[in-house]
Order: C-alpha cells, then structure tokens, then sequence
C-alpha cells in the first residue's frame, strides 16, 4: 500500500486524506486527518473501509463519528469495527461520545485523542456500558490479541514523531506528576530502548512491546517492566563510555506510564523511519526542553539541507560543526551520504550499507557543543540516525587551542577539517566577554580605518564581540586550506558599516563562494533575526585571488509561513501543485537555490 504524504491546507481548507474533500481548516481537523493518515500508513486499513463523518442513529438522535472503521467496504451502523472521536478535547468527554458510539454500532474498539492525548478501548463482550483500556488497537487482519506480539519486519516508519513525543510528554505528566526535566529524560531512555531492540539483529521478535494481557495483570506488568528493564541495561552498558547515560540511571516511570509510552513506540521501526521526520520531531522536543535565551534554538531543515548540498561533501572528508547543538547539521550529512554507501553495497562489499555509514559517521563526523545537555542530546541524534555519537564533545570551542585537552585534539585539530557546517549562537543576549578569549582572536581585538579606508586591528582586546563573529574565525582555523565551509549569519555582520572589519577579515582568509539570502520567515515563529548562508572556501595563503564570480541568490519562501505553519507552490488560479509522485510541493526556493548551485559550482570546479 502507498504511503499517503502529508496533510495539505489552502485558504482556510484541509484536503481529506480519505474522501479527497475541501473541509474547513481548524486544529481538530488537522487532528483528525492525521490520525487517518496514521490509520493508513501504520495500521494498514484500506482507504475503501474508512469514512469521514459517518452518520448514525444513538437513540432517536443522529450523530456523526468522527473517523469510522468498517470491517469491509460496506460502510453501515451494524458494520462498524473502529470509532474514532477527534472532536472532543477533554478525555472525560470523548470517552463518553466513544461509549454512545460502541453502544449504538458493532464497534468492538474505540479510540479518543485530541492530537495530544489518545486513548485506545475495547468493548466488553456482554457487559453493557463498559470498556476496556488497551495499549493500541489491532492493525488491518489481525486480532487484538497479537498487539505487542510484533517481529522486527512487522515495524513501520514513522510519519509524525513529533505526536507520539507530545502525548508521551502530557501521559507522563499527568499520570506521574513528573517535572518537565524528568519527563524529557525519560521518553529518551524509552527511545533508546527502542533503538537497542531494534539493534539487536540475531533476534526477529521484538522485546520492545506491551501486550493487552501483560497491562491488565500484575504478573504481566512485573514481566514488561523486567523486559524493558534489561534493555535499559544493555543500552547503558552499550554507552558506559560517552557521557549519554549514567551507569546509575533507572527508568523512573510508573508502570502506567512505562506501559503507555512503550504502546506509542512499539509498532514503529526508528531505524527506518526517515531522517527529516526523526530530525524535526527530535529537535522540536529538545527545543521545548532545552531552548534556552543565549542564541539556543535550531537551525529550520530547509537551511540545514540546503547547506549540506552546497559544501558537497565526499567520502573520505571530515565533516565539524563546531556549535553543533542537537546534531541537526551532522544528521544530515549522514542522510547525504547514506545513499553513495548504498550504491557501495550493491556492489558485493563485505560490508552492509548500515555499517559502512556507521564506520564512516565513527572516523568523519565531528562536533562540538559549550552547552553539556545539548552536546549529550546530539550524541543521543546521532545514535538515533545510526551514529556518530563518539565524535561528539561537550567542549568551549573558542578557548585557545593549546587548552584544547587530547581527547578533543585527537578528533579536531586546527588546519584539519575538510568541512565545516555551523549555525553559532547570535544576539545581543550572549556576548564573549571574557579578555583570555577575546584576545586570542583577531576579531576579538578591536578594529580602526587607516588613511585609506582599509580596516587595521590593533592591540586593544574589545570590551565584548558577540560568538557569532568569533565563530567565522574559529570556523575557519579549523579548516584546512582549501577547505570549505557553510555557516548562517545575522545579516547585521554582512551590511552594517561598523563591522565591515569582519567582511575585510574573511576575503583576506577565505574566497567568497556563494550568498544565500534567506526569507525573512526563515527562523520564525522562534526567532525574527534576518541572516543570510554564506559559503567560503579557505585560501592557501592571503594572496591567493578569487578565480570565479560569487554565486548570489535570494530566497522569496523557505517552505513555511511566519506561524511556521507549511506553505505550499500554486498555480495561477491558487490551487495547490503536486509533484509526479501525487505530493504537495513545498514552496522552498532554498531547495531549488541548491540545485542551481551545485550546477555552478561543478561547471566551475569551485571545489576542485
């Protein structure tokens, strides 16, 4: 069965995933169709035993549900197998619209969310007005008692992380009490249990799993809990050494809770599921746990991706953010890179495409990051993205090089790194104030225009210099000569007159590859600061010329609105454009900015 893509919105209406109708955009709806999406990618359910608003008769009176599921494709109240209410906000609420529904059809489950919460129901045979809690509810021919019961190739991508995160994050508040620190920390040790069972090759069944029965015993929960409880402990002795887990560290979460998140993850495969919808949902969750006021949030995919294309990275190369946050920049050159290992294992290698990315993630893949939660999470990305964690340091990476300890010199060093992709904190919020640093950088000194109007340092350390433009210092230090590098900046650094010293600085360091003037959208609704991705390529020495023109571009769309909320390429009578594949095309002028770059740069040898 074809995956069905994403939800689609245009002027105030959502296309039906399941009739292929205009209806009236509102949260509940995007609700709703996700949940049909989810019904059809993960559970399987043909589009042909779905309907949307189905009327039926509760007593004398008519009522509507939400999403109902038919056993075949006659679509009638006495043919109902699954009633689905999105309508209701409040659990209290849309458990009693399920019992009206169960009681009035031959529905034998039931399942209630608001996108935030969900609960999953069954109907007890012979006993009026009851329902039973379920962990999940039965995919497409199967029965309820093979819930949980799932083989490794019985797991399904992911379409939407960021949900199943979200519910998780409320059932552990409101079932445990736990603080948001806490809640964080455990939906990633779920996830890393998740990610350790599925690691486990030799063995098809699944650990990972809660079955129906095993919730409704207290045998049952004291051998779930003993299941997960291993792999908790295979995952910290797998990771003793990297700073991820303590060896002291224990899944916290009561059983409800523990039995509640398992049941969200189990029927995915967070090894398939795609990098961009790990990444997003991954730094979504992070950014509403760790998104501090110092410059802390992350760097929209769009830029991300586009960035990546234009370093063109090759086997071989060592690859360094150093501000590398959650990992987003590293995490998509491995999703680059995955399709040429591909190609490599067709061709009958002793090694596994799997493998060969993991050893090329190990020996190339570099990071740095000052704050210690985020460097820990980036580690945590990459394992979630097949790894790569162990190039990862939670280290200041503007402290002079001779205090850089062995451990950080042995994997960066200056003059070293092929590429260089980076997003550095910015604002006037976090400034570098402290003279030891700031001395040790040429932009840390302050900058005067001689006679002839060319910038001149001098021996004066300046009060303050925001990491931003210490950071195209560092950047560049790191790089080799003719190395390369892509990094978004504040388009203060790139027109303000004050700083022309930072301009002079790195044409004298560096050629000027490629501007990319980004929407102004581009970081919003998080941050409204207006920046530009520039792309340089370190000269050899300070008289090497510039051989090429300067690839200059601006971007009019970077894929979503001011809200954040997705925009979409139209025609000239307003409707939506799909692409060959029957997919809504994001208008994303970055990606096609791209494109036309690597054209560019290869009918130039700009890289050569």
């Amino acid at each position: 069965m074809a995956e069905t893509g994403s939800i689609v919105s245009e002027e105030g209406k959502i296309k039906c995933i399941i009739t292929g109708k205009l209806r009236k955009e509102t949260p509940e709806e995007y609700v709703r169709q996700e949940f049909c999406r989810v019904l059809l990618n993960v559970y399987k359910y043909p589009k042909e035993h779905i309907d949307i608003e189905f009327s039926i008769k509760v007593g004398r009176e008519p009522k509507r549900i939400d999403i109902a599921i038919f056993n075949s494709e006659i679509k009638s109240q006495d043919n109902v197998y699954i009633a689905v209410e999105t309508k209701k906000k409040k659990e209290e609420e849309g458990r009693e619209q399920l019992q009206s529904y169960v009681n009035a059809t031959t529905a034998n489950f039931g399942v209630w969310t608001n996108g935030e919460q969900i609960v999953y129901v069954q109907k007890i045979m012979g006993v009026p007005n009851k329902l039973q809690d379920l962990p999940d509810i039965p995919k497409y021919g199967q029965s309820v008692d093979v819930i949980g019961k799932y083989k490794k190739s019985d797991l399904v991508a992911a379409t939407d992380l960021k949900s199943i995160f979200t519910r998780c994050n409320n059932y552990f508040y409101t079932n445990q009490g736990l603080t948001q620190d806490k809640r964080f920390a455990e939906i990633l040790k779920v996830l890393f249990c998740k990610i350790e069972d599925e690691k486990n090759y030799s063995e098809e069944d699944c650990e990972f799993y809660i079955t129906p029965l095993e919730k409704e015993s207290i045998t049952g929960l004291k051998r779930f809990r003993d299941r997960i409880t291993s792999l908790f402990e295979r995952v910290k002795k797998r990771y003793e050494t990297d700073n991820i887990f303590d060896k002291r560290d224990e899944i916290i979460l009561n059983d409800r809770c523990l039995s509640f998140a398992v049941a969200e993850f189990q029927k995915y495969s967070m090894l398939e599921t795609d990098a961009d919808i790990k990444g997003v949902a991954f730094e979504t969750f992070v950014g509403d746990n760790l998104r501090g006021e110092h410059g802390e949030f992350f760097t929209p995919r769009e830029v991300v991706r586009m960035a990546a294309q234009m370093v063109m990275p090759k086997i071989g190369e060592t690859v360094c953010d150093p501000a590398c946050g959650s990992g987003g920049f590293l995490v998509m050159i491995l999703k680059k890179m995955t399709p040429k290992f591909q190609e490599i294992a067709s061709k009958k290698t002793r090694m596994s495409s799997d493998a060969l990315l993991r050893e090329y993630a190990d020996k190339y893949i570099r990071g740095i990051d000052f704050n210690p939660d985020l460097a820990r999470v980036a580690k945590m990305n990459m394992v979630l993205n097949d790894d790569g964690h162990t190039g990862i340091f939670h280290r200041d990476s503007l402290i002079p090089f001779e205090e850089w300890d062995e451990t950080l010199l042995e994997k960066i060093r200056p003059d070293s790194i092929d590429i260089v992709l980076t997003n550095p904190p910015f604002g006037k919020k976090c400034v570098i104030d402290d003279k030891k640093i700031l001395r040790n950088f040429d932009l840390g000194h302050r900058w005067e225009k001689n006679e002839s109007g060319k910038w001149v340092m001098t021996d004066q350390v300046e009060h303050a210099r925001t990491p931003d433009i210490l950071f195209i210092e560092r950047c560049l230090d790191l790089l080799r000569p003719h190395g390369r590098m892509a990094i978004v900046l504040p388009d203060g650094i790139l027109g303000n007159d004050h700083l022309g010293f930072v301009r002079q600085y790195i044409l004298q360091r560096a050629l000027l590859v490629a501007i990319i003037d980004c929407p102004v959208e581009t970081f919003l609704p998080t941050v409204d600061t207006k920046t530009s991705v520039l792309v340089l390529k370190k000269k050899e020495d300070m008289s090497e010329p510039q051989t090429f023109d300067v690839f200059m571009a601006v971007a009019k769309t970077c894929g979503h609105d001011r809200r954040g909320k997705k925009t979409y390429v139209r025609d000239t009578d307003g409707g939506i454009v799909y692409d060959v594949q029957n997919k809504p095309k994001v208008d994303n002028d970055l990606d096609t900015i791209a494109k036309r770059f690597l054209e560019y740069a290869r009918s130039k040898n700009i890289y050569d």
